[in-house]
């Protein structure tokens, strides 16, 4: 897999769920593989819509030569299992592959944006947030079908890497011109925290990532999630030990 269909397809989501809330790189406590009993990983979340997406093949970025016989069914059970416990939650998983046909992952995309507004529409949520959220959703699924007649062969991916990279760029560069206005929060892996939705976790992984950190926590009920630290405050996530 190349990085840069990978930092592509971050640009494409990052402008389709504008304006959504959005949780990276987490293994939630309900997303188990029966078979295994270990969690299963996802690459982003959208909770307000109960949508999730996946780049398959992921864990792969860095592996040189083919795959096993093996390897390769294993995989596809695991992406098996993912869809039915998503499916037995109901959650909708928008599988991508990044190496594979663009058009067929902004089908994918489309649908579940679908799928993600039908359930919505059934759901027992409040009238209100249903208002707020279902043209937010309608406007998510215009800016997908767009893209179909932009990514026409995965070569075309290469731009919208490029303007993945001035996004993170674009990112960095206020935390280095921002003037500072109190001491910044130092996050470690270990400290105990608490955030306002999820609750109360541990630190696992500290990781620099285009000009901002990116935190990882295990929450006590909420499992692994993470976050961008210059989009974190004490509001959010609050420090309980900081030894």
């Amino acid at each position: 897999m190349q990085i840069n269909a990978v930092n592509g397809w971050r640009e494409i989501i990052a402008r389709v769920f504008t304006g959504f809330d959005v949780e990276l790189g987490l293994s939630p406590q309900w997303l188990v593989n029966p078979d295994t009993g270990r969690r299963l990983k996802l690459d982003y979340s959208f909770p307000d819509i109960s949508l999730v997406v996946r780049f398959v093949g992921l864990e792969g970025t860095a592996r040189r030569g083919r795959k096993s016989d093996e390897e390769v069914a294993a995989e596809e059970r695991r992406e098996q299992a993912r869809a039915e416990v998503c499916r037995a939650h109901s959650v909708v998983l928008v599988s991508i592959d990044p190496d594979g046909e663009p058009r067929a992952a902004l089908r994918s995309l489309e649908m579940g944006l679908a799928r993600a507004s039908a359930q919505l529409a059934k759901s027992g949520a409040p009238h209100a947030r249903k208002q707020a959220l279902m043209p937010k959703l309608s406007e998510a699924r215009r800016r997908a079908g767009e893209f179909t007649t932009r990514l026409t062969t995965p070569e075309k991916l290469n731009l919208y890497a490029e303007m993945w990279r001035d996004r993170e760029a674009a990112l960095a560069t206020p935390a280095l011109t921002r003037k500072p206005v109190g001491p910044a929060r130092r996050y470690r892996a270990g400290m105990e925290v608490e955030h306002e939705r999820f609750g109360l976790g541990q630190i696992t992984a500290v990781e620099p990532e285009g000009g901002d950190q990116k935190i990882t926590v295990d929450f006590v009920e909420a499992g692994v999630r993470s976050f961008y630290a210059g989009l974190l405050g004490d509001s959010k996530l609050h420090v309980l030990d900081a030894s």
